[in-house]
């Protein structure tokens, strides 16, 4: 392999949000030509280091990441620093973003309109893309503790067809939405399952790390159906982490079996547990790869 070292925006310019989502549905389709040993924690004053290696096909690769939350300003501020050593890229959110694009179109109801967003750090704009890309979304809701930021992110997003409004109350911006997607570093559930609708999907993405919590109990309790991006990796990190697996009241399944085929998508309230796979990493690097080779005519 010929080494290439690729800033941020190098990946930006050769991988879409939209474009990722075929590179991980293809390899949940297809996880039986994985490995991927459990993620290695090591903790830091508020936060921690994540070594995370894997194999996808004929590519070995790790990524190590840094999380830290900045608690010397007014509100905490969730900090990642990435690198996936196949090529040095740094492309968490696209990557975060395609997973949350793929459980969204496999588990979400096809006429899924108001789609909801809570917490409007670096990666929403991503996962905004990819939902409005497998949906026919025609209104994005926004929320954040920070108004000022929820604001401003809201300006940014320019869709056409789609009606972007940010609220200031959590109740209102989730009541009567779709699907929900929560994007926080919390540590306290705040999604309570009688703010919800009778049919609707949540992509639960902040909580990937022990002590993490995005979702009150009632949540797990109560919904139809449950899809865990990895087992090992959802209950110790994921948000079912807080529910031992002989306690669960309901079916969960891994989402490879979801996209493969292997198991129907039933459920009028769905929940995808997203925890960040380092198979994801590997696949997307190596996509990335390939396309630089490509342009070069290597």
């Amino acid at each position: 392999m010929n080494t290439y070292f690729l800033s941020n925006q190098d990946v930006i310019d050769l991988i879409s949000v939209t474009e990722c989502i075929g590179v991980i549905e293809k390899l949940f389709a297809n996880i039986q030509k994985t490995q991927m040993p459990p993620k290695v924690y090591m903790e830091i004053p508020d936060g921690d280091f994540r070594s995370m290696p894997a194999i996808v096909d004929n590519t070995a690769g790790i990524k190590w990441c840094g999380v830290h939350l900045d608690s010397t300003k007014k509100k905490r501020k969730c900090n990642i620093f990435a690198k996936v050593l196949i090529n040095q890229v740094d492309t968490a959110a696209i990557r975060t973003a395609a997973v949350t694009g793929v459980a969204t179109k496999y588990m979400a109801r096809q006429d899924s309109k108001i789609a909801a967003f809570i917490g409007c750090g670096n990666q929403t704009r991503s996962q905004v893309e990819a939902v409005c890309h497998v949906l026919d979304i025609e209104q994005v809701r926004l929320f954040d503790l920070d108004e000022d930021r929820c604001r401003q992110v809201a300006v940014s997003l320019i869709m056409d067809g789609v009606d972007v409004v940010p609220y200031t109350d959590l109740i209102d911006c989730v009541k009567d939405a779709d699907v929900i997607t929560t994007l926080t570093p919390s540590r306290t559930g705040f999604l309570k399952h009688e703010w919800l609708k009778d049919k609707v999907h949540i992509n639960a993405v902040g909580a990937d790390a022990e002590g993490k919590r995005e979702l009150s109990p009632c949540v797990l309790e109560n919904v139809d159906l449950v899809v865990y991006d990895n087992w090992e990796q959802c209950s110790h990190s994921g948000e079912i982490q807080y529910t031992p697996y002989y306690e669960k009241k309901q079916d969960w399944f891994q989402l490879a079996d979801i996209v493969s085929g292997k198991l129907p998508r039933e459920g009028n309230q769905t929940l995808f547990d997203a925890t960040g796979l380092a198979i994801e990493d590997v696949a997307t690097a190596r996509y990335i790869y390939d396309k630089k080779e490509n342009l070069l005519g290597m």
